[in-house]
């Protein structure tokens, strides 16, 4: 029986905190950062707050709710996320600006500072070790708000192969559920024979909805009530030291 392994990438495979927290404070000031990387500008307060509240954010253009609820209110978490939760509802579109700015950034990083760049998006090595190493890679997919581009270039700089195809990033959709839909079109899979690990519960719970195993990566960006919202969705709380079990 095939079974397919598909894994989020930022929190699951990849620890992006720096990078995101780097190049999203700058398109939100609009610096080019022409020198390179520089955490300067970043109080030690804001990166804290920042990490606190990284669970938030879902694809790139979260972001710019974050640091704008992070520079409008003191540094009570609960107000943080009502600030948050506010802001996405009543200025939707506002963020389209910032997003354009994110991605040319980013771009702009890795066009000139790639060894930097690659740095600040270190990989989990217990996961490459007991998990990707391991999988047939016809059976390993990827799915992720990460752009495509980004994810090849992390996994080729740490010596990981993946079929291209089988990464379904930003470009194709930002809807899980739909790119779900696709593989299980593309590999006439059932979704019971997929096995998902992803750091983000909201995710999870929607995906679960269709029939697929979740796994909550516990070593992610988790919610405060992540774990507890995974247990009553028949969701299965994981630890990287537990990965390995998963294929056997």
């Amino acid at each position: 029986m095939r079974k397919i392994i598909a894994l989020d990438f930022d929190g699951v495979i990849c620890d992006s905190m720096d990078e995101c927290m780097l190049i999203s404070y700058n398109a939100y000031f609009n610096r080019s950062q022409d020198k390179g990387i520089d955490f300067s500008h970043i109080t030690s307060e804001l990166q804290i707050n920042f990490k606190k509240n990284r669970y938030l954010v879902g694809p790139a253009q979260d972001f710019y709710f974050l640091w704008k609820s992070l520079l409008s209110t003191n540094t009570s978490s609960k107000e943080i996320v009502e600030t948050y939760n506010k802001l996405k509802s009543d200025e939707k579109g506002m963020e389209l600006p910032f997003v354009e700015r994110f991605y040319l950034l980013r771009s702009k990083q890795k066009k000139n500072h790639f060894s930097q760049w690659i740095l600040l998006n270190p990989i989990y090595k217990q996961i490459k070790r007991d998990l990707i190493d391991v999988v047939d890679i016809n059976n390993l997919f990827i799915v992720t708000a990460k752009d495509t581009d980004s994810v090849l270039d992390i996994l080729h700089a740490n010596n990981i192969e993946i079929n291209e195809n089988q990464v379904f990033g930003r470009e194709m959709s930002l809807n899980k559920v739909k790119l779900f839909k696709k593989i299980i079109k593309g590999t006439e899979i059932e979704p019971q024979n997929i096995f998902y690990i992803e750091d983000k519960i909201s995710h999870l719970i929607k995906v679960r909805t269709m029939g697929i195993n979740g796994y909550l990566a516990t070593w992610g960006y988790n919610s405060p009530s992540a774990k507890c919202e995974a247990i009553l969705n028949d969701i299965t709380p994981i630890s990287l030291s537990e990965i390995s079990s998963i294929i056997a």
